[in-house]
């Protein structure tokens, strides 16, 4: 992962670095990036994710495969079902009700410019067929994690728009208004670490380490940012 000495020595700053010395810890940088910084990083990313958006022509049954090996999900899917060029879509239903608009769509009659009230039918018969149209079409969208694909079906053609959910292991891609609670979390999951493997040292050094105060500091910490990021709603949309 990718993280600023800035940001990293505010992190440490929590067991007591630099004061406690790099070459004293028992884990090193890159330990201590990846097994303790970077989950904290992607907890963040499920909670808030980096967007990407694509949009792709659908008719019948569609799969769009995961663009990149940082995308896990999406936040956001629809199908925009406006009928574009000859209007020919996988229902036969819904073709026959488009070929019978096309077929008495003239609004004049006899060559004159009355039309005895045709015109007024005529948007009556088009709202009437607007409504079956929407009535009958049907769409399907799923999201297949595990094969890294979104699948579904429409009997309409149109536009799939979708938002991919990204993660990153670049600590400077969190936005400067999350970051605080990022680096929260990664202490809280930087004074577990110690404490526990410490703890687990006691017996082996015969030196004892009181690793209580980390252990509250680090719930502590992570509760705080937990409880703030659950009061804000996330949703995965999916439009159908």
């Amino acid at each position: 992962m990718t993280i600023s000495d800035k940001d990293y020595n505010e992190i440490l700053a929590e067991i007591g670095y630099p004061v406690v010395r790099a070459e004293d810890l028992e884990y090193t940088r890159e330990q201590i990036e990846d097994l303790l910084i970077y989950p904290a990083l992607r907890e963040f990313f499920i909670w808030f994710p980096k967007t990407q958006q694509q949009s792709v022509y659908v008719s019948s049954e569609f799969s769009v495969d995961f663009p990149d090996e940082e995308t896990y999900g999406i936040v956001d899917a629809r199908i925009n079902t406006s009928i574009t060029g000859d209007g020919k879509t996988s229902s036969p239903f819904i073709n026959s009700l488009y070929f019978k608009q096309s077929a008495t769509s003239g609004f004049k009659m006899y060559g004159t410019p009355y039309d005895y009230g045709v015109t007024e039918a005529k948007y009556t018969e088009r709202a009437y067929n607007k409504a079956a149209n929407n009535f009958i079409r049907a769409k399907r969208i799923d999201v297949d994690p595990v094969n890294r694909k979104l699948t579904g079906f429409t009997t309409v053609n149109g536009e799939l728009l979708i938002t991919w959910a990204k993660e990153s292991t670049n600590f400077n891609d969190v936005p400067f208004t999350r970051k605080t609670d990022v680096i929260n979390l990664a202490k809280s999951n930087v004074l577990k670490g110690f404490a526990l493997l410490r703890g687990q040292l006691n017996s082996d050094t015969g030196v004892e380490f009181n690793n209580s105060e980390f252990l509250s500091r680090a719930s502590d910490l992570e509760d705080k940012v937990m409880a703030k990021w659950k009061a804000i709603s996330k949703v995965v949309v999916l439009r159908n």
